[in-house]
């Protein structure tokens, strides 16, 4: 039977024969008089047919209200302070005054209620006339009810109620009509700094084919071995999707093509057209995404004989340009454009040689020329990826990647034995995986095919397969090659490395293109760098004087087929699409060693294209080869899971080990377990420092390692920007890291900004939208979150530049005493359907693993609890918290069977349309 996906609600429903039983659920019914009450709204909120609603907050001592009025869309807002919030008695009230202004007619009240129960609000009418009867309004009377708000604790958040008024005319005919109202109410501190945007010189405007090049010799590139076919383009432009515009030659082209990719996914028959077509798709996404940072009418400054550009957002890799990287510049418009050379890139501006001395005249004559800008996609990458799935399938090691279980049964024997006193890492000795694994891969006991360490948040990942490296090393004559897809991660390795090695035995192979005033310093002897910070060209014949190289997947790429090492080890091997770590297996002859270490779990390898994504370049090899049986028999002598966490404290590990390792990890640390900041509720210190300015005293309730403070808001725009931020959680964060400076713990306790780290969304969110004019014409568009941004310059001008800001991406592999997380996605409509709920982001298991596992002591969660209640990981962490009573903020408005029931009953009352003048 065909399944089919509910217009109203969100969830797909079972089969077409289910239809009526769904339509007649509890869930359908509330979603369709949702859907409907949206439709409907905007009409029932203005004053009409003689009734006159006026609404405002009851006063206070005199308190001048910052309320604003908007009848005609039916909507009151009201904007208060906390410490004025405490001094009103966390109560405010609004009189709600109904007049009917009719000349003649009297007008029921039938009811006055709140379209949702929320704890937070609630109504009532001094008299009590409206339970359970109704009040007659003749001609100019009036009648008031009042809506309460009322919270046990100060909270920062943007709350709203819908309240009807429901009327009855009287007279020979009667008519019914409902007069709809939202009372907002926003606790707020006005702090948050406004970013200085001011015009975007982005345009996404692709260049005309017409215009001429001119390409200097130093820029001309050599990486034409593997371009997109001109006959296929079209195809992977479309993702592989006919239309009616093609001819029949076309069609057979992309069936052809099609074929190529079954059964969808990478087998050993298919692996070589399969990846080179993948990664064909993936490049021309990332060349539409490149092209959004498209400049128009941008001055440059010359220097010489080259040029500075001003590029915003370079700071935040958006654009993300490294140093060899190609920009085309032309006067605004013309027909001509100059090739350069990106010599260098700064945190606002790229300097740009190797320009042709046309233009460099012509600037020096017109410096205020105006110029448009467009970056050259590096195809590097690209090159190396197809270059190695090709060396991977020459040389006869594609199968050691599609193993057989069969190979379990192989009998294998240990014959290198490691003493506990020749472990060079001691601490590994009372680890029993971590032994477990060294052991293993020193005896290569999965001979040709790859051995895994599965390394879970702060189980000590690189330490292993930093002591397998050593072993081998001490007890072999092996070349070692050691990568991961990242620099930071290989210098690290290499950090690691070097207490074990001589300057002669390691090196660590930087490319050109790396900054050398971000050089690490502790490993430079071990570099291709001197101590001038002077790179120095590594050729093919220099590798075999090392025992151990390091270096990244896409630069090993660059001898391939001239170096050939005996073991292979790739580090954070999660995080490679896996034509990338063939870039580092190509290097190897047949019946060599692999060995994979990462965590399937945490994040992997990103890409531009949904298309590539839909055909598993997201997955990493590491991941694929889990999921096979050989793997999941969890054969010591195939892989180990290390188990051991050193990180982060029992009661923040309990809910990812549940949730992602089948609560086989262990807490081991001592430090994060005793540490006085986990026993320290932090919300009610902030309410303590309000309490102090309201003149009351904090209580002093005891806390737990892990806190979820609840705030109701709406995600915000800047102008026209597609940024979106939440300025209620940006305050709250503030609060959290202020009320954790402030508490009073003895010297080598007390919280420093350097241990606090601030976890938000990614900044770059891409969605590729297709849309054919004449054969194709490919629109992608780049959505920005600027929560990161806003929170950094609101900790800037509060002198707390030392927290550190950034995406989940940014802390993957990193752990900080603290972590504040803001997850962005908000809503403070109560009264939405299900469909119109997209988590995006936050419905990302994978993301939600690495956000709550980086933190030791303390994990602060900040987001809307009635959104990620949509999410069952989100639901799990709000639930754990309210089992230690750390869940704090506004009260989570849950969805239950009588709030449904409650809800639908109350809707019943509504009258959306307008029986009197029928519309």
């Amino acid at each position: 039977m065909e399944s089919r996906d509910c217009k109203i609600c969100s969830s797909v429903e079972g089969n077409l024969g289910d239809e009526a039983i769904h339509n007649d659920s509890r869930q359908h019914r509330l979603n369709f008089l949702l859907y409907e009450w949206n439709k409907y709204r905007k009409s029932l909120g203005s004053d009409r047919h003689g009734i006159e609603i006026k609404i405002s907050p009851k006063p206070v001592n005199g308190y001048l209200y910052n309320y604003e009025d908007v009848p005609k869309k039916g909507k009151h807002y009201l904007k208060m302070p906390p410490t004025m919030l405490l001094k009103h008695g966390n109560i405010i009230e609004f009189i709600c005054k109904i007049k009917n202004i009719r000349k003649s007619g009297n007008v029921i009240l039938t009811s006055a209620m709140l379209l949702h129960p929320y704890k937070l609000f609630s109504i009532y009418d001094l008299n009590s006339n409206l339970e359970g009867q109704y009040v007659a309004l003749p001609p100019h009377a009036k009648y008031s009810v009042v809506v309460k708000f009322n919270v046990e604790h100060v909270v920062i958040g943007s709350f709203k109620i819908p309240v009807s008024f429901t009327f009855q005319t009287t007279g020979e005919k009667v008519e019914t009509f409902t007069i709809y109202r939202a009372i907002i109410v926003s606790i707020e501190d006005n702090i948050i700094p406004e970013l200085d945007t001011g015009k975007s010189p982005f345009t996404n405007n692709d260049w005309p084919r017409d215009v001429e090049l001119l390409i200097p010799s130093a820029t001309r590139s050599h990486l034409d071995s593997y371009c997109i076919p001109s006959n296929r383009s079209m195809y992977f432009y479309l993702g592989l999707q006919q239309t009616n515009r093609m001819n029949v030659e076309e069609i057979q082209q992309l069936s052809t093509i099609r074929k190529e990719m079954e059964p969808g996914f990478v087998t050993m028959k298919n692996y070589r057209q399969f990846w080179h077509n993948v990664i064909w798709i993936e490049e021309i996404a990332q060349t539409l995404m490149l092209q959004t940072y498209n400049m128009e009418n941008v001055r440059v400054d010359k220097e010489g004989n080259w040029l500075k550009l001003e590029v915003p957002g370079l700071a935040e890799k958006r654009p993300s340009l490294i140093v060899g990287d190609m920009i085309d510049l032309r006067v605004h418009n013309d027909h001509r454009a100059y090739r350069g050379l990106i010599k260098k890139v700064n945190d606002k501006t790229i300097e740009i040689a190797h320009i042709d001395e046309e233009l460099l005249n012509y600037i020096g004559m017109l410096p205020d020329i105006e110029l448009d800008a467009k970056f050259v996609l590096n195809r590097l990458a690209y090159e190396r990826m197809h270059q190695a799935v090709d060396q991977v399938v020459g040389n006869n090691t594609l199968s050691c990647l599609f193993p057989e279980p069969d190979l379990a049964d192989r009998q294998v024997s240990e014959v290198v034995h490691v003493r506990d006193s020749e472990f060079c890492n001691q601490t590994i000795v009372g680890n029993y995986e971590q032994k477990t694994a060294v052991k293993k891969i020193l005896n290569n006991t999965s001979l040709e095919v790859p051995y895994i360490v599965f390394g879970p948040p702060g189980t000590g990942k690189t330490v292993t397969i930093v002591e397998a490296i050593l072993q081998i090393k001490r007890n072999t004559s092996k070349k070692i090659l050691v990568c991961a897809p990242a620099n930071a991660a290989c210098d690290m390795l290499t950090e690691k490395l070097k207490e074990g090695c001589k300057k002669g035995e390691l090196l660590r192979i930087t490319s050109e293109s790396v900054d050398a005033q971000n050089l690490n310093m502790h490993i430079v002897d071990y570099t291709n760098y001197d101590s001038d910070r002077q790179f120095n060209k590594v050729f093919a014949e220099d590798l075999v004087d090392y025992r151990i190289i390091v270096t990244t997947l896409i630069l090993i790429g660059k001898y391939t087929g001239k170096y050939h090492p005996d073991v292979v080890f790739i580090d954070e091997a999660a995080q490679a699409k896996e034509p990338e770590a063939t870039c580092a297996i190509g290097m190897l002859e047949k019946g060599k060693q692999i060995v994979l270490a990462g965590d399937p779990r945490q994040l992997g390898p990103s890409t531009a294209s949904h298309i590539a994504r839909g055909f598993g370049l997201e997955k990493s090899l590491l991941e694929r080869l889990m999921e096979l049986d050989l793997y999941k028999s969890n054969d010591s002598n195939f892989i180990t899971m290390l188990k051991q966490n050193y990180r982060s404290h029992s009661t923040i590990l309990r809910l990812p080990n549940q949730l992602f390792y089948n609560n086989q990890l262990m807490a081991m640390s001592a430090k994060s377990e005793n540490d006085p900041l986990a026993k320290i509720f932090v919300f009610e210190r902030i309410m303590g420092l309000y309490k102090q300015t309201a003149g009351n005293n904090c209580t002093g309730i005891l806390g737990q390692a892990v806190e979820f403070c609840s705030v109701i808001s709406k995600e915000c725009r800047e102008g026209r920007s597609p940024s979106y931020f939440n300025t209620k959680e940006t305050q709250t964060v503030l609060m959290y890291i202020q009320a954790l400076l402030k508490i009073n713990l003895p010297k080598e306790d007390k919280v420093h900004p350097r241990q606090i780290g601030v976890v938000t969304p990614y900044i770059r969110q891409v969605s590729i939208l297709m849309k054919i004019v004449a054969f194709v014409k490919v629109i992608l568009i780049a959505f920005y979150l600027i929560q990161v941004y806003k929170i950094k310059e609101l900790l800037r001008k509060n002198h707390l530049e030392e927290v550190e800001v950034g995406t989940t991406e940014t802390f993957q592999g990193r752990e900080k005493r603290i972590i504040i997380i803001s997850s962005v996605r908000a809503q403070k409509d109560l009264l939405l359907y299900d469909k119109q709920y997209d988590l995006g982001f936050v419905k990302h298991k994978k993301r939600f693993n690495v956000a709550v596992t980086r933190a030791m002591s303390k994990l602060i969660i900040i987001g809307c609890a009635y959104v990620l209640e949509h999410d069952s990981h989100w639901q799990a962490y709000m639930n754990l918290c309210e089992e230690l009573g750390t869940f704090c903020g506004a009260p989570r408005a849950r969805r239950t069977q009588e709030v449904m029931d409650d809800i639908t009953r109350k809707f019943g009352a509504v009258k959306l349309i307008d029986s009197q003048h029928d519309h």
